[in-house]
């Protein structure tokens, strides 16, 4: 937690109210997304409860799964609500240009955006995914094969949700998390009552503390799941299973039918709450102008999409319970760009992120002071390069070392690099050099040259990507998922010696 957060959340908890920790939006938001909210019963197996679901704020859809027996109804209909969800997304396509490194391509001018309350959602539909895609499909049952793939859309979205930037599968309280500090803990931020209530209380509340303290009452308390809460289990689902339970031998399962209709009641008035709340916050976040940085994401999201599409028609193969070595290096190094990548672009776009990056020391702000536009050095082939440098004057700790590469708001496809840091009389004096964005000396571009005694606010820019080149499966060590085929196994000998 920076400083400047810590700040906010101590003004927050004096002052009652959520403050503000972004200006801008930087997530896409669908006009039409698919809200999910999912409850599973208690108890190591986490058996799917019900499903609450939909585009429309006034006709949300529940999907409740009997007490006992099969689930397969259940999930088929959720399989059905889901997968027409994401065809409806591949409609329109629009054409792509060659370009230097890809050829000429279509790419589906959306994308699926669904919207669950909390992270813990979020590994629930993981679980889920992990167990649907690999269940076996049977000719003679339609509804297998689209559980499965259902099972495969459920892993994709919830591998999207780990990458910084993206919006295909977003929990609500870190989207809210994302825009607002409250006066509570980051523990309690999880729950989406108490966070919506110190950013957005009721108009008869006093305060969001106040609402905060209303929303947590027992008596009206209604968690977002996926877990359902303990005096709910108790003083209305045991009953309601005891009920259904004793019906198994009466007569066409009459007193079973009304136990799953008084079920489908319950659990209804139990998850409209939270229904509504997720509307809520979704109005509240899509009043927030869009930053910049968002539709670049966003055209990333759709075209990841169309590649799934492609891929689960040419191939569909899913993917293996465990990733081998190689492809968790592919993962893990491309979920690092992806974070570096968001967070420059927020600091780009956002005044308030670059605020907190200075309290950090990862950026610094000042005045310029002195321009120099008429610089120049010779490459190594002698030509001259036009490198204009300029002087700003920061009361920030700069903590930088020269040759540290920079980027600023003012011009974001601009470079900067660190010539020299100079302490002075309160204040720290650092040298600049522009390296990328100013032109050349036949072609200079002198939009970048900012004017003396301009405001800019520096921070530190990501490093060009290029994804590390890894080896082969079958290259990899005995440690990492080899030895490679041609390497002789180990005889009988060796193994008693090493046991020796």
């Amino acid at each position: 937690m920076s400083l400047l957060t810590s700040l906010l959340r101590m003004r927050a908890a004096h002052t009652g109210n959520a403050q503000r920790a972004s200006q801008l939006r930087h997530l896409h938001l669908s006009d039409q997304p698919l809200m999910l909210l999912a409850l599973k019963q208690t108890g190591p197996a986490a058996r799917p409860l019900a499903i609450m679901l939909g585009t429309d704020p006034h006709r949300p859809r529940l999907l409740v799964a009997p007490p006992s027996g099969s689930t397969a109804p259940m999930l088929a209909t959720l399989a059905d609500a889901v997968t027409a969800y994401i065809d409806a997304c591949q409609r329109h396509s629009e054409h792509l240009p060659a370009t230097s490194s890809k050829p000429a391509r279509r790419r589906y001018t959306d994308a699926p955006q669904i919207l669950v309350p909390n992270p813990q959602t979020v590994q629930h539909l993981k679980d889920l995914g992990d167990d649907l895609r690999f269940r076996s499909v049977d000719d003679q049952n339609p509804d297998s094969r689209a559980v499965q793939r259902l099972g495969h859309w459920l892993t994709y979205l919830t591998d999207r949700a780990d990458l910084p930037g993206s919006a295909a599968l977003i929990p609500m309280t870190s989207f809210l998390g994302m825009h607002w500090i409250s006066g509570q803990s980051p523990q309690e931020d999880e729950d989406l009552a108490t966070l919506l209530a110190w950013i957005d209380p009721p108009r008869h509340a006093a305060s969001g503390r106040d609402a905060a303290h209303t929303a947590e009452d027992p008596a009206t308390y209604r968690p977002a799941g996926p877990a359902t809460d303990a005096a709910f289990d108790n003083d209305h689902l045991a009953p309601l299973f005891d009920a259904y339970a004793r019906g198994r031998g009466q007569a066409q399962g009459q007193q079973q039918t009304r136990t799953l209709q008084e079920l489908d009641r319950l659990l209804a008035t139990y998850m409209q709450p939270t229904w509504d709340l997720m509307w809520q916050a979704y109005t509240l976040l899509q009043a927030l102008p869009e930053a910049k940085g968002t539709a670049r994401r966003w055209a990333h999201e759709r075209t990841a999409f169309t590649d799934e599409c492609l891929y689960l028609a040419q191939d569909g193969r899913p993917r293996p319970a465990r990733d081998h070595a190689v492809a968790a290096a592919v993962r893990l190094a491309r979920m690092e760009h992806a974070a570096t990548a968001f967070a420059a672009e927020r600091a780009t776009d956002d005044p308030f992120i670059r605020a907190e990056l200075r309290t950090t020391g990862e950026a610094f702000g000042g005045p310029v002071t002195t321009i120099d536009p008429e610089h120049t050095l010779r490459g190594p082939t002698r030509r001259a390069q036009w490198r204009p440098r300029l002087t700003v004057s920061t009361p920030d700790p700069v903590p930088m070392e020269p040759g540290q590469l920079l980027a600023c708001h003012t011009h974001p496809n601009a470079r900067y690099k660190i010539c020299e840091v100079t302490p002075a009389d309160g204040d720290t004096l650092v040298e600049l050099e522009i390296t990328a964005g100013m032109g050349t000396v036949a072609r200079p571009n002198h939009a970048v040259l900012p004017e003396a005694g301009a405001f800019l606010v520096f921070t530190i820019a990501p490093d060009h990507y290029r994804m590390p080149e890894f080896p082969a499966r079958d290259q990899t060590p005995w440690t990492h998922g080899g030895p490679p085929a041609d390497h002789p196994a180990d005889s009988d000998e060796d193994e008693g010696e090493e046991e020796q």
